[in-house]
């Protein structure tokens, strides 16, 4: 049983509607990290006053920022790659490499990785894993569940991605007129 092809881009259109809001996710994180690490440095600076959570904040809102940004940069073709012969070669033939490391290379990859990142969520839910970096030792699964749904949000996008590039692969050539 296949899909029918609007609902393949139907599937694709939606997977680009959740990239969008991951990534405005994303950029949220980078005025929070913003305002956590003002209020660090005025608070040690102006009132000797360090906090003992600021670092850890921190570097868990840097990881929700890349984590959910990931998706957005993936369909917006910015990730780097190393393009001197890509670059020359004609649209199908690349949409014929992508298609190979979207569905061969990517895909499953970045599933198994969304799996076990949800495993090591749950793991860290059940024992009540703690960061252990600080006097604050916040409990962490709340991070954990967030890196794996950012991470899902990825591996999402490398499907449309995948979807996309199969179907620049096999599209039949439009005919001159």
């Amino acid at each position: 049983m296949s899909m029918k092809p609007g609902a393949v881009n139907r599937l694709v259109r939606l997977i680009d509607r959740l990239t969008y809001r991951s990534a405005m996710v994303s950029a949220t994180m980078v005025i929070l990290l913003f305002l956590i690490m003002g209020y660090e440095v005025v608070s040690r600076s102006f009132f000797d006053l360090p906090t003992f959570w600021a670092y850890e904040l921190a570097y868990m809102v840097t990881g929700l920022h890349f984590i959910f940004g990931i998706a957005y940069v993936t369909k917006q073709h910015q990730h780097v790659r190393v393009d001197f012969i890509y670059a020359i070669l004609p649209p199908r033939a690349r949409a014929a490499i992508d298609c190979i490391v979207y569905v061969f290379f990517l895909l499953p990859v970045t599933g198994w990785i969304s799996w076990r990142l949800i495993q090591v969520a749950i793991e860290a839910f059940d024992v009540g894993e703690t960061s252990g970096e600080s006097a604050w030792n916040p409990i962490i699964w709340p991070l954990r569940i967030f890196v794996a749904i950012g991470f899902s949000f990825f591996t999402l996008q490398v499907l449309a991605e995948a979807i996309r590039s199969v179907q620049a692969t096999f599209r039949r050539p439009e005919k001159p007129s």
